[in-house]
């Protein structure tokens, strides 16, 4: 199914980990800059780098946009995402978080709400589809509202509510033949193709997949070793002679020196096997629908990390929000002001919302980062 007119429109979380009120991100909150057009696609905003101190959220809003995964599929996640003593905020006196997701694919219009107690643990839920309420269910009272289940082609489905202890839309999903026009197929598809990862030395993701694989074996098996060399050079300049050897049944990644073979694994830097890691997922990115990369450049020299971005924006198709504590990265040479967000008190708001002066291409958006422009 092609993906390339669809998008995560809006997303806001209540009450989850960091965010005790409510954060917001509109992706079609986005001005009429005529450079850059990579960043955003058909009005939406495509491509956006989410700077923050340490502590206030980044990664909480990876989680946040993600819990969706293990809400409606059966794809992995780490186990990060199943902490029920994190789930809520700590200082709420509320008893359940609150995510709402907004879609849009083409012509269609997709809100997908609910409420949980706990990570696996629902209490409502509603769909809309171009603002008519497919259903609504409250879990604890076991009553809702399904007089509209004909317009995702489920009015024949015996919904058993007693006996539900999934969300609605997964069992829709799994109980009902579904044409690949239909909304329902083209949400399942979206979410089921959203990937979070950390650029770290131990492959923590969620979504896209349910095996997780050790690298070095996939790359000797999948005969890239060559291409993950060139990868190496192309992005960091690292001339490295990459070979391979079997033990037992293990495939082992070494470094070739004119004297000695050193294991991969025992000499490369934190950033070489970021590095690895991030060689592998883009292997995968064509398929990818939304991609949430973690503190993407926290073992990276500044210039490899702007390598990453002009790489990644390659991937038209692909939604990106990547998170960094990396100021040289604001540049309107990359992306530009509305695609760059700053996270600080619990809200997610661009340069441009953060100024009361007009930004322009021209402009220093570093300098003026630095010097706490958009501190505001």
């Amino acid at each position: 199914m092609s993906r390339g007119g669809d998008m995560l429109t809006k997303f806001s979380v209540t009450n989850y980990r960091n965010f005790k009120e409510t954060l917001t991100i509109d992706f079609e909150d986005k001005h009429d800059y005529k450079f850059n057009s990579v960043a955003t696609k058909n009005g939406i905003i495509s491509k956006s780098l989410v700077f923050g101190k340490n502590g206030c959220g980044k990664s909480s809003l990876g989680f946040a946009l993600f819990d969706i995964i293990i809400t409606i599929t059966d794809l992995y996640a780490t186990k990060e995402l199943y902490n029920s003593n994190n789930f809520l905020n700590a200082d709420s006196n509320s008893k359940y978080a609150e995510f709402n997701y907004e879609f849009k694919f083409k012509d269609d219009i997709i809100q997908y709400n609910y409420k949980k107690e706990e990570p696996k643990v629902l209490i409502y839920e509603e769909l809309i589809v171009n603002n008519k309420k497919i259903y609504d269910f409250n879990f604890k009272t076991r009553k809702g509202n399904f007089k509209n289940l004909e317009i995702i082609g489920a009015e024949t489905l015996n919904l058993d509510v007693n006996n539900i202890n999934i969300a609605i839309l997964k069992f829709i999903a799994n109980n009902t033949i579904q044409k690949e026009s239909s909304t329902i197929k083209k949400l399942l598809d979206f979410v089921s193709h959203m990937l979070w990862f950390r650029c770290l030395e131990s492959n923590s993701f969620i979504g896209l997949t349910s095996e997780n694989v050790e690298l070095n074996d996939w790359i000797v098996k999948n005969n890239l070793v060559n291409e993950f060399e060139s990868f190496l050079h192309d992005m960091a300049g690292l001339n490295i002679k990459i070979g391979k050897v079997q033990i037992g049944k293990s495939n082992i990644l070494l470094e070739n020196h004119k004297n000695k073979q050193l294991f991969f694994n025992e000499i490369a830097s934190s950033g070489t096997k970021s590095l690895q890691l991030l060689f592998f997922w883009s292997k995968k990115f064509e398929e990818v629908s939304f991609l949430f990369i973690d503190e993407f450049d926290a073992f990276y020299h500044f210039e490899l990390a702007r390598n990453i971005i002009e790489f990644i924006l390659q991937y038209e198709n692909m939604q990106v929000m990547l998170t960094s504590h990396n100021t040289y990265l604001a540049s309107n040479e990359l992306l530009r002001p509305d695609c760059y967000f700053i996270l600080k008190d619990g809200e997610l708001k661009t340069f441009v919302d953060r100024t009361d002066r007009e930004l322009r291409e021209g402009h220093n958006i570093e300098k003026m980062l630095r010097e706490g422009e958009f501190d505001g």
